[in-house]
């Protein structure tokens, strides 16, 4: 292999994958010291997404996977540990009683109510910093980059 003289990524503009890992580590960051204070020491980012996508009424195990895109393995290892440490409990589901059903306990909804505020700060000073018109495009810009099929872009590429 022929040494290389430059690096194409010296001096060019920062990747969007980088931009948004970044972007994304400071809220959870931010979230994680404010569960911290909150007197959440065993919670972490990594489980909001299954206090976002659980229903007042609880929700099923497989839901909780479809909803947060991950799979039902990692969601059910999320659920355990929310489980062990009082914030979930679950059950069977009363339509179906081989489906486990997983439900928020008090502690549950305390976190999410913490977890509810940093969100909520975090929105406002952003629209502070950058302005809110922008921050509903880039709303909308992520939403629709999370709704776009993989293949279209390799598609894309041929």
């Amino acid at each position: 292999m022929v040494k290389r003289l430059t690096n194409p990524f010296r001096g060019a503009p920062t990747p969007l994958g980088s931009l948004l890992t970044a972007a994304g580590q400071r809220l959870s960051t931010e979230l994680d010291a404010a569960l911290q204070a909150a007197g959440f020491p065993d919670l972490r980012s990594a489980h909001a997404p299954v206090f976002m996508a659980i229903d007042p009424e609880g929700t099923r195990v497989t839901e909780l996977a479809q909803r947060t895109k991950m799979t039902k393995q990692a969601v059910g290892e999320l659920v355990r540990y929310l489980a062990d440490h009082g914030y979930v409990t679950v059950a069977a589901d009363p339509d179906d009683r081989r489906v486990r059903r997983v439900s928020l306990t008090d502690s549950g909804w305390r976190a999410i109510d913490t977890g509810e505020r940093v969100i909520g700060d975090f929105d406002r000073w952003l629209a502070g910093a950058i302005g809110a018109d922008v921050v509903a495009q880039l709303r909308h810009a992520l939403d629709r980059i999370i709704a776009t099929d993989p293949a279209d872009r390799r598609q894309a590429r041929s």
